[in-house]
Parts: structure tokens; sequence; C-alpha cells
């Protein structure tokens, strides 16, 4: 990411800090560091290559602030997300509306700006995009229909030279898995991971031990690995 500029939403969170530090490691040029609330990002507002970012992805006319702040890209970085940890007809829909939808107005500001750019789009998915963890089955939902669409991106921008890739991640030690007894996953070892799986034109990356398991198990047995993830609702 030496002399890029960067775009990371949720950058407030484990994962998306985490991008940030690796990419100051790897000398980006300028960093785009989003969240809901600056006052989330104060830790950062000193670094001088970073521009804090006021954005709500749920938001168009937020999408359409940062976009027109954000202008000059190579790189973004949709991090952003939510985790309700509801069950199939429990809560609303925010999962939904954040995780794939909020992605998706983003990327859609972007679209045209891709096809006349070289650009690489990093959209942090899931493992339980490819098998629905029922006691989470509204983000799995959600991290499903990001799947789906990004696999349409991916197509779209194709002819015009610019990458999306896919991020399959496995449980990663941040809020979104707090409370939740199983072994997660260093933000930082995912995150320099991510990248430099990106630097080789890996478009499908599965980022820690957990998620290359699954795979490797979806690959072989994949009614297995749902039945073992229905164990999630045991009690």
């Amino acid at each position: 990411m030496q002399n890029k500029t960067v775009l990371v939403t949720g950058a407030n969170g484990g994962l998306g800090d985490a991008f940030v530090q690796v990419l100051l490691e790897q000398k980006a040029k300028k960093i785009y560091a989003a969240a809901r609330s600056i006052s989330t990002l104060a830790h950062l507002k000193d670094i001088s290559n970073i521009e804090l970012l006021e954005l709500d992805i749920t938001d168009i006319s937020s999408v359409k602030a940062a976009r027109e702040k954000a202008s000059d890209i190579d790189v973004l970085i949709n991090n952003a997300g939510i985790n309700s940890n509801a069950r199939v007809f429990d809560g609303d829909f925010s999962d939904l509306e954040v995780n794939y939808k909020g992605t998706a107005n983003l990327c859609e500001s972007y679209f045209e700006y891709a096809k006349e750019h070289k650009m690489q789009i990093i959209n942090i998915s899931s493992i339980v995009a490819l098998c629905n963890l029922p006691i989470m089955a509204k983000y799995s939902i959600s991290k499903s229909a990001l799947h789906s669409f990004t696999q349409a991106l991916r197509a779209e921008l194709k002819a015009y030279d610019s990458e999306v890739y896919e991020v399959f991640a496995g449980p990663i030690d941040t809020r979104l898995t707090e409370g939740s007894e199983m072994p997660k996953a260093d933000p930082i070892d995912v995150a320099k991971r991510v990248l430099k799986e990106v630097k080789e034109g890996v478009f499908d990356i599965f980022p820690d031990v957990f998620a290359q398991m699954v795979k490797e198990r979806l690959a072989t047995d994949p009614k297995g690995v749902e039945a073992n993830f229905t164990k999630s609702l045991a009690g």
C-alpha cells in the first residue's frame, strides 16, 4: 500500500483501527479514517497523513459528503459493519441495512470513478457468508448478501481493470465478538494477511485459521459444517 490513498470505513473498530496501523507501517500516502462519529477517532487526529471522515454508510447524504471529500482514493476498505447477534426472526434488519446495503451505498458512490481509475475495493465479509451460523442468523444473512453483491461488483468492474476483493474472516478479537467464547484472531494479523493477499492478487481471502478450516470443510463436507454450526443453538 506504499504511496496509495486509502479509505477505511469503521476505522474506530478493532479491525478498522488495525488496518489503519498496518497502512501506516506500509507507508500509505494518505488514509481517510471514517466512522459515524469523529470523536471515536480522536487517537488518530494528530497523524499528518490521516484525515478523519465522518461517515454513516446507511445515510445517502453522509455517503455523498464523504465521497466529495475523499475524491482521490486508490483503495476502498469496506470494513464498517454490525452484528446484532439476532436469530432468524429476532430483532430488525439492521444487519442488512449496514453490512450489505450500507456497503453497496458507498461502492455505488465510487462506481463511475472506479471505471475511470484503476481501483481496489476490499469488502470485509465473514466465513458465515458461506454457511449460516443460526445463533447470529441475521448477521450471516447480511454477509451472504454482501458476498453475492461483491461477486456482481467484481464482474461489473473487471472490464475496467478495477479489482474487487472479499475477506471471509473467522472470529476476530473485536467488539463484534464480545461475549463469544471461541478462539479469536488478532486484528493486526488479519489486516496484514488481507493486504498481503491483495498484493498477491488473491480475490477470495480467508485470513485466519478458523476461516481456512471452514473453507476446507465446506469443500468436502458442507452438510457437516451446517450441522456443526447448528449446535450454536444448543441451550
